[in-house]
C-alpha cells in the first residue's frame, strides 16, 4: 500500500462541506505579458508542485471509522490534471472571467487528486492559467506561498519568498485525536474563553428582545426577515427596523431615532455592545448574531456563478491614505469594499445598513520553507462593515475600530475552537452548524499580500493575479483584495442571480477609493 497521511481536523471539515451551489474550492487566475511555453510551465508545476507536495498526487480516502486519509495515487498523471482551452474573445477580460465562472461550481472528482489547471493558450498579449484546488489541500496563506514557489524573481530564474504577515496565535489540538477528544477539547476551549462574556451578552439580549417586542409591527420584507431571524436575529432586527421605517413612516422613524446609535452601519439594536470589551462583542456575534441585514442578495444560492476583477489601483496611493489616518492598508481597502457596496445598493434603490464578512486569520507562524504536508490552520472571524454611510471617513473609522477589536480579543482562537468542536460532530449536525454561522454573513473577504515586485513564470512576466476563497451555506459573494507589484486588484466571485450586475461592484471600487482619497486630502500619484 502506498504512503498514507491522516487529514487534519480542518482539512477533513472542508473536504465534507462541498455543496452543489457552493464548493470548497479555491479558484485562482494568473495572466502573463507574453505567451507561455506550456512544456516549460508543465515542467515547473510538476517539479515545484506535484513532486514537492505529496497531497497534489494523492486522493482522499475514507476508512470505515469515518476518518479521512491522503493516499498517494500510484497511477497519478500530471497531464490528466491539465486541460488546454481557448477563449471566445482573447482580447476581452470578460471572456477569461466567464471561463473562471463556468468552472466555479464544477465538482472535482473525488477519485482523483483534488486539483485541476486550465491552460489558456492566448489572453491579450500573453497567456493565462486558471488553477482550482480544493480547500482540504491547503489554506489561503499556504496557497499564496505555493503560488510564490512557482514564480521566479527574474526571467532567468531565482527563488521568490512569500510576503511577511502578522500572525494570530491559538492553541491547537493535535489532528490525530479521536473525534470525541476533539469535541471535548474544542468545547472546553469555547467554554473557557466565552463563559464570562456570554453572561453579559445574554443579559443584554433580554433588553434587546424587550425592545423588539415593543417595536411596531411591520409587513415590508416579512418573508425574508422571518427566514433570516431563524439564523441571525440581529441581522433580522436591522431589517425589521428598516422595514418599519418604510412601512410606518414618521412613527417608525421616531422609534429608530430613539434607538439609533452613534456608530454608522450599526443598525439600531446592537451597538450597546460596541463599547464593550472585544470578547463581549464576540459573544454577541455567536449568541445573538451579526450586523448582516437582509438585502437583495439574501436568498438561496444557485449554481450559476459570476466572476469579475477591477483595473489595478496604485498601492502607493493606498498607503498614503492609510498613513494620513494612522490606519492600515487593510483598513483602507475594506473601507473601499464597504463603500462600493453602498454605491451598488444606492444605484438599485436598496436599503441595507450593514453587512458581515468572514475574514480568514492565519493561526500558525509563517513557515517560508512550506512544509510538505501543507493543510489548514486558520480561523474565520466576522467583520461587520457599514453600508448606509456615505461619509467614507466615518466608514474608515468604524472599520479601523472593529478590526482593532478583533485583533485585541480572542475571536480567532475562539472561532478555531468552535470549528474544531463542530468537526467532531456528526455530519448532519456540523453541516447545520456551519450553515448557521455562514448564513450570518454575506461571504468571505480576503486581503492577499502578493509580491511587491514583478515575478516570472517559466520565463514570462506575470501581469496580474487574483483568486477567491470558497463560499458555504447560501453566501452570495466572495471578495478578494490582491496586491502585486505596487498595484491592487479587487475581485468578486458571486451568485449570478442574487448579485445582478456584479461587475458594477468592482468597477465602483476605484471610484470609492478616489472619493476617500479626496476626502483625505491626498493626490493621486
Amino acid at each position: 500500500m502506498s504512503d498514507r497521511r491522516r487529514l487534519g481536523v480542518q482539512d477533513a471539515l472542508w473536504l465534507e462541506m462541498d455543496r452543489p451551489n457552493n464548493l470548497m474550492v479555491v479558484d485562482s487566475v494568473i495572466w502573463t505579458s507574453q505567451p507561455l511555453d506550456w512544456d516549460r510551465v508543465s515542467a515547473v508545476l510538476q517539479e515545484r508542485l506535484c513532486d514537492r507536495f505529496p497531497v497534489f498526487r494523492s486522493v482522499a480516502v475514507r476508512d470505515a471509522d469515518g476518518s479521512w486519509w491522503w493516499q498517494e495515487d500510484e497511477a497519478f498523471s500530471f497531464d490528466e490534471r491539465v486541460t488546454t482551452v481557448e477563449l471566445d474573445d482573447p482580447d476581452d477580460p470578460r471572456s477569461l472571467q466567464r471561463l473562471a465562472a463556468r468552472h466555479r461550481t464544477e465538482m472535482l472528482d473525488r477519485d482523483e487528486p483534488l486539483w485541476r489547471a486550465l491552460f489558456v493558450d492566448r489572453y491579450r498579449e500573453g497567456s493565462a492559467i486558471v488553477l482550482r484546488t480544493h480547500h482540504a489541500l491547503a489554506d489561503g496563506m499556504r496557497m499564496v506561498q505555493l503560488s510564490m514557489s512557482l514564480f521566479d524573481a527574474a526571467a532567468e530564474g531565482g527563488a521568490v519568498l512569500g510576503p511577511a504577515v502578522t500572525q494570530h496565535a491559538a492553541q491547537l489540538a493535535p489532528p490525530g485525536l479521536p473525534a470525541t477528544e476533539r469535541v471535548r477539547a474544542g468545547l472546553a476551549g469555547v467554554g473557557h474563553q466565552a463563559v464570562g462574556s456570554a453572561r453579559f451578552a445574554v443579559d443584554t439580549g433580554h433588553r434587546v428582545a424587550g425592545a423588539l417586542v415593543r417595536a411596531p409591527e411591520v409587513v415590508a420584507g416579512a418573508v425574508r426577515l422571518a427566514r433570516a431571524a431563524l439564523t441571525n436575529p440581529v441581522g433580522a432586527g436591522h431589517g425589521f427596523v428598516r422595514g418599519a421605517q418604510v412601512g410606518a413612516g414618521n412613527a417608525a422613524a421616531s422609534v429608530r431615532a430613539s434607538l439609533q446609535s452613534a456608530v454608522p452601519g450599526g443598525g439600531t439594536l446592537v451597538d450597546v455592545f460596541s463599547a464593550a470589551p472585544a470578547d463581549v462583542d464576540v459573544a454577541r456575534k455567536l449568541l445573538l448574531g451579526t450586523r448582516n441585514d437582509v438585502a437583495l442578495w439574501t436568498g438561496k444560492a444557485g449554481v450559476e456563478k459570476a466572476v469579475a476583477w477591477s483595473e489595478p489601483l496604485s498601492l502607493l496611493d493606498v498607503k498614503a491614505v492609510a498613513k494620513a489616518h494612522h490606519a492600515t492598508v487593510n483598513d483602507v481597502l475594506v473601507t473601499c469594499a464597504a463603500g462600493a457596496l453602498h454605491d451598488y445598493l444606492l444605484a438599485r434603490d436598496e436599503r441595507c445598513s450593514s453587512v458581515t464578512f468572514m475574514v480568514p486569520v492565519n493561526l500558525k507562524p509563517l513557515d517560508l520553507t512550506l512544509p510538505a504536508e501543507l493543510g489548514n490552520s486558520f480561523a474565520l472571524v466576522q467583520l461587520e462593515l457599514p453600508t448606509d454611510q456615505p461619509d467614507l471617513l466615518e466608514v474608515l473609522a468604524v472599520a479601523k475600530r472593529r478590526m482593532g477589536r478583533i485583533k485585541s480579543g480572542h475571536e480567532a482562537a475562539l472561532a478555531f475552537r468552535l470549528q474544531e468542536a463542530i468537526a467532531g460532530l456528526s455530519r448532519g449536525v456540523y453541516e447545520a452548524s456551519v450553515d448557521l454561522l455562514a448564513n450570518r454573513t454575506i461571504g468571505t473577504l480576503t486581503n492577499v499580500p502578493g509580491p511587491p515586485f514583478p515575478v516570472y513564470l517559466a520565463g514570462c512576466r506575470v501581469e496580474g493575479m487574483v483568486g477567491w476563497a470558497p463560499l458555504s451555506g447560501d453566501q452570495p459573494m466572495s471578495f478578494t483584495i490582491y496586491s502585486y507589484d505596487g498595484a491592487v486588484i479587487v475581485g468578486i466571485a458571486c451568485d449570478a442571480q442574487l448579485v445582478p450586475d456584479h461587475e458594477k461592484i468592482v468597477d465602483g471600487f476605484a471610484a470609492t477609493f478616489a472619493r476617500l482619497q479626496a476626502q483625505s486630502g491626498q493626490a493621486a500619484t
